[in-house]
């Protein structure tokens, strides 16, 4: 039991913690819910996470994407690529929300993560 030892900030910042609130927002919860989503899950302690600080955690998120999504993969060598897209009802838009990733295998046969990016599904009368 925490117990007033340690604060709801140390608390949150447990791996695990770390997690919900990504997959929370993956999931469509609006930035506005997210005090009592978190209320619901974690206690009443929970309650001062607000969207200013939800706003600022994804800002956070963003940034880090940007940098590794421009990382600098010049010195890499792939010797066989896979690319997948991954199909989402988020939000219940009309149109189906896509996840194009990029998978490359190294000569030492590891697999990395090479690139995530959002997209929207053919309209099926296109193909």
């Amino acid at each position: 039991m925490i117990n007033g030892v340690l604060s709801f900030w140390q608390a949150y910042r447990a791996p695990s913690v770390d997690a919900l609130i990504p997959a929370l927002y993956l999931k469509g919860i609006s930035t506005g819910d997210f005090s009592e989503a978190l209320t619901a899950i974690l206690g009443e302690g929970a309650s001062g996470l607000s969207a200013t600080n939800i706003v600022r955690l994804k800002a956070g998120w963003e940034a880090d994407y940007k940098a590794w999504s421009q990382r600098d993969l010049s010195q890499k060598r792939y010797v066989y690529w896979w690319a997948d897209g991954v199909y989402f009802n988020v939000r219940l838009d009309e149109e189906r929300t896509c996840v194009l990733v990029l998978i490359g295998a190294t000569e030492d046969g590891a697999k990395e993560l090479l690139a995530v990016v959002d997209g929207k599904a053919p309209n099926p009368g296109a193909i």
